[in-house]
């Protein structure tokens, strides 16, 4: 497995939690009942999980090409919305966690495809 393909699974574990931690019912599993986030940071987790899923395209891309690639991506996006739905339904907290992943894998994608 390249180490793209491993920066890719993580982005877009990070960003379908990003994009889920922000909802209503999961804020308020994290954070206590009645709690909903802030617009700002509604948007702002938003924004970083579209940012995570289009460097997970374009490291999947880059890893396979463009035949295999948006392929492989569609895989990737399946694994990780269902792991992240069965994850939030029963370890909010580990989610969370886990989202923390996509920044050192962001850094190294962009370290990746920006070497010759």
């Amino acid at each position: 497995m390249s180490m793209l393909f491993l920066s890719s699974v993580s982005l877009a574990f990070s960003a379908f939690a990003a994009k889920g931690i922000v909802m209503d019912r999961h804020y308020a599993d994290l954070h206590g009942r009645g709690k909903e986030p802030a617009p700002a940071l509604r948007m702002r987790m938003r924004t970083l999980a579209w940012l995570g899923l289009a460097l997970s395209f374009a490291a999947c891309i880059a890893a396979r090409g463009w035949h295999v690639g948006p392929v492989l991506w569609c895989g990737i996006l399946s694994v990780a919305a269902w792991t992240v739905a069965a994850m939030l339904q029963y370890a909010p907290r580990k989610v969370a966690q886990g989202a923390w992943i996509g920044i050192p894998a962001a850094a190294l994608t962009t370290a990746l495809l920006l070497l010759p």
